[in-house]
């Protein structure tokens, strides 16, 4: 059975116009919550007439884990930067692409650092285009799709957990699903599960989230869309941070959010973003892979 991304709520398809033209305000905010180190990357970058959104979590129990995020989040860009001019021909397909190629990247690093363990990390990226929406996940990081507060769709996680209900029925007596275990990521042993779909016509007042557990894990999805809504994006992303921070308290993850708000507009005398990849927390090296040392993340 394969992964898709759970539609909560059909699109708006009674001829409202879709907007071609789009302007995005775009916020990332990213927290170490109560961890010793921030395994969570997050990044946008535009062309002008091409955007991509990408975000990332370093996974705990596997050394390296932040370098893992950081290295998938530099394979997207430096791919999407090179062939985006000024658009992607077939975003959809370059999603899928970027993320085996990010796979691939990972395990040739580990083989040339000789790493006892694979560095592993999930990763949720968007492409946004001509007003359409593609977007592509593997492992437990999410997007939302959100209209006039309720949810459009999201992401279904590469987890156990996300699959309860499928294996309640097939459990003997007694037993009971398995907790949050992911079974998809990039950079470990098995060919991952990259789930991609899209075009989705993205409307005037949309907005999106990508997300890490840390953030989604504390919070019911009708808090979540609720304070998605309330207000612009440089209030409504640090807010969201705060409260999963809060809901969680002293058990806290990395907490990370990318929001983009959708609105009418020309991006035609915008200047292409810098090659510099806009990183959170950027705590690791590319050149050298230090000690991770001891204790939890």
């Amino acid at each position: 059975m394969g992964w898709r991304a759970q539609a909560l709520r059909a699109p708006d398809r009674s001829g409202r116009e879709r907007v071609a033209d789009m302007n995005y305000q775009v916020v990332q905010e990213t927290h170490i919550g109560h961890r010793r180190r921030n395994e969570d990357r997050v990044g946008h970058w535009s062309t002008g007439q091409s955007w991509l959104l990408a975000l990332a979590d370093g996974m705990g129990g596997h050394p390296y884990g932040d370098r893992a995020a950081e290295g998938a989040l530099q394979t997207l860009s430096d791919l999407f930067l090179r062939q985006a001019q000024p658009e992607l021909p077939m975003p959809g397909a370059f999603l899928d692409m970027a993320f085996r190629e990010a796979h691939r990247r990972l395990i040739a690093e580990a083989e040339e650092w000789r790493l006892k363990e694979h560095h592993c990390t999930t990763l949720v990226a968007c492409v946004m285009q001509k007003g359409m929406l593609w977007w592509a996940h593997c492992g437990d990081s999410r997007l939302y799709l959100s209209r006039g507060g309720e949810l459009v769709m999201r992401t279904r996680d590469h987890s156990l957990a996300e699959r309860r209900e499928e294996l309640a029925g097939r459990l003997a007596p007694g037993k009971h699903a398995p907790g949050h275990v992911l079974v998809s990521c990039l950079g470990g042993n098995r060919r991952p599960s990259v789930e991609s779909a899209g075009p989705w016509s993205l409307a005037e007042g949309d907005r999106v989230l990508l997300c890490s557990d840390g953030l989604w894990g504390p919070l019911a999805d009708a808090e979540l869309l609720h304070s998605l809504h309330q207000g612009e994006m440089s209030t409504v992303v640090p807010a969201l941070v705060k409260t999963a921070l809060a809901a969680a308290a002293s058990g806290s993850d990395n907490v990370t959010a990318l929001g983009c708000l959708c609105q009418p507009g020309s991006n035609a005398a915008w200047q292409p973003a810098p090659a510099a990849p806009l990183v959170a927390s950027p705590d690791t090296q590319f050149n050298t892979l230090p000690d991770p040392g001891p204790g939890p993340r």
